[in-house]
């Protein structure tokens, strides 16, 4: 049986904590980061080429990425930041041929982390965070964030965020079917309000196909709820797996035809227009839907994916956002500052109210809403009506996401086989076998490395 992870117990602490303060807070001032006396830079005179790679799509990480840069240059006249925007879905792909040529950028956004070590790619920032004078230290980070980003006893990451997978809903939609919120407990239930919402020219579910990593997130968001890692092709696990893709089966005559060219930003969209009323989606979702129409703000709601029919209970994978050093940069001392600063309470904060929960205990929750009012003025009610969702979801729901070695190549192979199931040229039991054959060589080819 797959066993997870559950979350920690401060973390629950601290969203819960947040709970109460969205019904009513105050402001109150930013600390200040440390300054570390490490190594003989002149700060005032360093110079430096940064080039930052940076997978944030939705316009508001846009403007926080430029504030950030814009802050730096300030603070460290002779350091220039360029930025490399490059989607998640592609970025592991063209690091892994910039780093195979040699062409090495100094830092980077990371969420998983597995693969890029498996690259050789990303320093370990253990000997930086474990250094006399460092403004940052392990126990900062809530329990499981630091985890994540470690691979055996090296840290890859320092993480910003706390990231988790959710399922969205449109409660309006929902509730103009005849359910309520709290009626979505198990699979069956979702599939119940899919079909009920599905009426003049809507549709009740919208699940990104068009993409790997999304067509894998969504049945991957799901499993939790049963049991089951996508990876998982042991024997114990078939009856699990075989539920699931049989679930997802259940849903497509409720899901636009397009569903099967979209990635992330056409399933976005189609929820924000209210087109579909449901979406497998996560912490990202008011960055990203915001700009398209901040109505849909006010009338979504995020719930943990319900349970399955194996599943003792509904269940969110958490993981976390944060930024990594490359093995080589010829900047270190350099990347390390920026990342020093990047993980600063007036920054993290930042990046909270623009995106959604802190990974840093000390960072001011106050700051965090009183911020988050500029990011969405139009829809900030419903912005912290979702951060409350979220924040609920991480104190009940929430388990440690597994890492999960050569996953971009089993999301090819997951995609590829789950559309010619939907499009019925496929029946379940073969399609878990097409799956199954595809992992197991993926999990075979990473052995013998």
């Amino acid at each position: 049986m797959q066993r997870f992870r559950k979350y920690g117990v401060s973390a629950m602490a601290a969203a819960l904590s947040l709970s109460v303060l969205l019904a009513g807070c105050g402001g109150s001032g930013e600390k200040k980061t440390a300054e570390p006396t490490l190594g003989t830079v002149d700060w005032k005179t360093v110079k430096a080429d940064i080039r930052f790679i940076f997978p944030g799509t939705s316009e508001a990480e846009k403007v926080l990425a430029e504030q950030f840069k814009s802050k730096m240059k300030e603070k460290y006249p002779g350091v220039n930041i360029e930025y490399m925007y490059l989607s998640w879905q592609d970025m592991e792909k063209k690091l892994s041929v910039m780093l195979a040529s040699n062409d090495f950028p100094d830092m980077t956004m990371t969420q998983d982390v597995t693969n890029l070590v498996q690259m050789n790619g990303l320093e370990d920032l253990s000997p930086y965070i474990g250094r006399k004078g460092t403004a940052l230290k392990k126990e900062d980070f809530l329990p499981g964030t630091l985890e994540y980003s470690m691979v055996g006893d090296s840290i890859y990451s320092i993480p910003s965020l706390a990231n988790s997978f959710t399922l969205m809903v449109n409660e309006k939609m929902l509730n103009n079917a005849g359910m309520k919120l709290e009626e979505l407990q198990t699979w069956a239930d979702v599939e119940k309000a899919a079909q009920l919402m599905t009426k003049d020219g809507k549709y009740g579910y919208g699940y990104p196909l068009g993409v790997a990593r999304f067509a894998f997130r969504g049945p991957f968001t799901a499993g939790y709820s049963n049991g089951l890692l996508l990876n998982d092709t042991s024997e114990a696990a078939k009856k699990k797996y075989l539920e699931t893709l049989e679930h997802f089966k259940k849903l497509e005559p409720y899901q636009p035809k397009a569903h099967t060219t979209w990635g992330a930003p056409e399933a976005f969209r189609a929820f924000s227009n209210e087109e579909v009323g449901m979406t497998p989606a996560g912490t990202y979702f008011s960055a990203n839907a915001y700009s398209i129409n901040p109505e849909i703000l006010k009338v979504t709601r995020a719930i943990a994916y319900p349970k399955g029919p194996s599943g003792d209970k509904a269940q969110a994978p958490v993981s976390s956002v944060g930024v990594g050093m490359f093995k080589g940069s010829k900047n270190k001392e350099v990347v390390w500052r920026l990342i020093e600063e990047w993980s600063s309470p007036e920054f993290n904060t930042t990046q909270a109210a623009t995106i959604n929960v802190t990974a840093v205990k000390n960072a001011s929750l106050d700051d965090i809403v009183k911020k988050a009012e500029a990011v969405f003025p139009k829809s900030i009610d419903g912005h912290k009506r979702i951060l409350q969702d979220m924040n609920g979801i991480l104190a009940k729901n929430g388990v440690q996401m597994a890492t999960i070695v050569g996953q971009p190549e089993m999301e090819t192979i997951f995609q590829e086989q789950m559309a010619k199931y939907l499009l019925d040229k496929m029946s379940t039991e073969e399609a878990y076998q097409a799956i199954k054959d595809g992992i197991d060589k993926v999990k075979d080819k990473y052995k013998s490395k």
